[in-house]
């Protein structure tokens, strides 16, 4: 029988990075404030929360790299059931095919520097000893190395694949990820709330296809999952419904 997750032993790192000062061409993104805010009232709301109060933490705008890595390695270290880390802004590629987060001071000239690197998110969430981990990116990648590349979704997916954790991506290579003018979520948010506020718990492989045929419906590049963890159930209604360990 699949179980919730103990709220006490489950940590969800929320962040999102919405204004681009220092990289000019990245558009900011508005709308991702309302992911952060609609996620964080599921995950870890009074009345059905998955989460244990003050173990979902929110980030939005993060100063800095190391205030996220701080964040993103205290929650990997402590999570012994669940492990969410969520991560809604602009993803890029330096030259030689690394992938970066970005954050407000992300410098596409310097992203060794100013940008999370994902292979260190990697390495964090992989180290953690929890029962199940979950990594939720809406951005897509873009970069000169990743535009010159014939098979651009095994550049990104290659990277994300992370032993025993389940990668939900809102776009597949750099197919921007779709934030409408005025809307309150990115449309890939906006779908996992929608999944999350359905009366039944849904599978993460359930919410990736209400995901994917609501990107459809809109004439949208559908999201992308891979990982290891496709029996582990993610849930409506802030619940995460887990197999039995």
């Amino acid at each position: 029988m699949p179980r919730f997750p103990n709220p006490a032993a489950s940590r969800a790192v929320l962040i999102g990075a919405v204004t681009f000062p220092h990289s000019p061409d990245l558009p900011a993104l508005p709308s991702v404030h309302g992911n952060l805010t609609a996620l964080a009232d599921r995950l870890a709301g009074p009345h059905s929360g998955v989460f244990a109060h003050g173990h979902c933490v929110v980030l939005a705008d993060p100063p800095s790299v190391p205030d996220v890595g701080r964040l993103i390695h205290t929650a990997a270290e402590q999570a012994t059931d669940l492990l969410l880390v969520y991560y809604a802004g602009h993803g890029m590629v330096d030259d030689r095919g690394r992938l970066y987060l970005a954050v407000p001071g992300t410098d596409r000239n310097a992203l060794r520097y100013s940008a999370i690197p994902v292979e260190l998110l990697r390495e964090d969430i992989a180290a953690s000893p929890a029962a199940a981990r979950v990594l939720v990116l809406d951005c897509c990648f873009s970069g000169r190395a990743i535009e010159a590349m014939t098979d651009q979704r095994s550049l990104v997916m290659a990277q994300l694949d992370v032993a025993g954790t389940y990668t939900l991506t809102s776009s597949s290579a750099n197919t921007p990820a779709f934030a409408p003018a005025g809307d309150p979520y990115t449309a890939f948010t906006g779908a996992l709330v929608e999944a999350l506020d359905q009366p039944e718990p849904l599978s993460l492989n359930e919410i990736y296809v209400w995901g994917g045929s609501r990107a459809h419906g809109k004439g949208l590049t559908p999201a992308t999952a891979e990982g290891h963890q496709h029996r582990r159930r993610a849930g409506s209604r802030t619940r995460t419904e887990l197999p039995p360990t």
